[in-house]
């Protein structure tokens, strides 16, 4: 009874735009900055979180399920819910349905975690121009990023994108994708074209207008999924040599205003000595997620999967947790939520490197979840 008080007080004191409005509230106007760079006393705020978690609920964190009304991209809301309730996901992506939907069922599992003096969850979705208005059916008219010529254009649809977003509570957008057009089988109209100087010139106004609205951005997907052939929902697709779209990923994410997360493409890297990936896709290798990203680009926000449903992971025995002794922070749409948190909870126990890592990518987790959610 102790330890729930306690916690009750610390949300109130870190949190209290929370503690007053269940769906979004808009953070401080520097909170990517205290992300990247937080203070101490935020770092003492997440450091009291963390402990006051049962080892189920932290391993939660790193864990994202998926709410959709189509079955092949994700999961009915009922049994989403079940894993956020049971604490085994923390976090929830809006996938295919209505935005008026989706606002519910934010509000439910945002009354569900206040009930229970948790954390509210962390709402995701993939709000990029070109799926917007096909993937959440109520909104429409929102312009293909293959049509936004200019800087212009890109903040007008931005915020007709962020405030659907705030409607319903949704604190990161898995966009803007920042492959080049080249590949047809599934990227094309989705990239802002195939010119990089200009396409990391209007990539870089959608995350600042995205950021500016209190939402997270999300590059993807990482090392470049546009110069490959064919679909990693459906195959598996390689880079052979060199990582010739890295330019794009690497001026945002080494920007004074970097996004705040970095999703990493089922895409398998061969014929290269440095970051080979031994056959496995990105998103399972430590020569991308630990050398790459953390260790060269220095690169110190969220790394996310791509939903590891899809065929180029899901064929890969132990996907799930591979992504995490990779180094990724937050596992999204895993085979069995169940197992992973169970195999993240053992790996914890364990005083040693992993257990160390996965520690920083919870308490990264906790970090951005009170910065979205009003933490002053």
């Amino acid at each position: 009874m102790r330890k729930a008080i306690l916690l009750v007080a610390l949300l109130a004191s870190t949190c209290s735009s929370y503690a007053q409005k269940a769906n979004y509230s808009k953070p401080h106007e520097d909170w990517t900055q205290l992300f990247f760079q937080p203070s101490e006393r935020l770092e003492k705020a997440v450091d009291s979180i963390y402990d006051r978690m049962s080892p189920q609920q932290r391993a939660a964190q790193m864990i994202m399920t998926a709410s959709s009304t189509a079955t092949q991209l994700g999961y009915p809301f009922g049994d989403a819910k079940k894993l956020v309730v049971s604490d085994l996901a923390a976090n929830l992506v809006f996938l295919k349905g209505t935005a008026t939907a989706f606002k519910a069922q934010a509000a439910e599992l945002n009354a569900s975690n206040k009930e229970r003096n948790l954390l509210p969850p962390l709402f995701a979705c993939d709000c990029e121009p070109s799926l917007m208005s096909s993937k959440w059916s109520d909104v429409p008219g929102i312009i293909p990023a293959s049509q936004q010529k200019n800087e212009k254009m890109v903040r007008e649809q931005a915020n007709k994108i962020n405030a659907a977003m705030q409607s319903v509570g949704v604190q990161l957008n898995f966009a803007p994708v920042v492959d080049i057009a080249a590949n047809a089988a599934v990227i094309n109209k989705r990239s802002f074209g195939n010119d990089p100087k200009t396409l990391r010139e209007l990539a870089t106004t959608f995350v600042e207008h995205t950021q500016d609205a209190g939402i997270g951005a999300t590059l993807k997907h990482f090392p470049g999924h546009g110069a490959v052939k064919g679909d990693s929902h459906k195959q598996s697709v390689y880079i052979d040599g060199a990582l010739t779209e890295l330019e794009n990923f690497s001026t945002l994410l080494q920007s004074p205003q970097p996004p705040v997360a970095v999703m990493v493409g089922h895409i398998v890297v061969r014929n290269n000595k440095k970051y080979g990936t031994e056959e496995l896709p990105a998103t399972l290798s430590p020569a991308i997620i630990k050398s790459l990203l953390r260790q060269d680009l220095g690169y110190k926000g969220i790394i996310t999967t791509d939903a590891l449903n899809m065929e180029a992971a899901a064929k890969i025995p132990d996907a799930d947790f591979k992504a995490v002794e990779a180094g990724v922070d937050l596992i999204l749409m895993p085979k069995n939520a169940r197992l992973l948190n169970y195999r993240i909870v053992t790996a914890l126990n364990q005083n040693d490197a992993l257990s160390k890592q996965i520690q920083q990518s919870v308490k990264r987790i906790i970090r951005y979840k009170l910065l979205v959610n009003g933490w002053k």
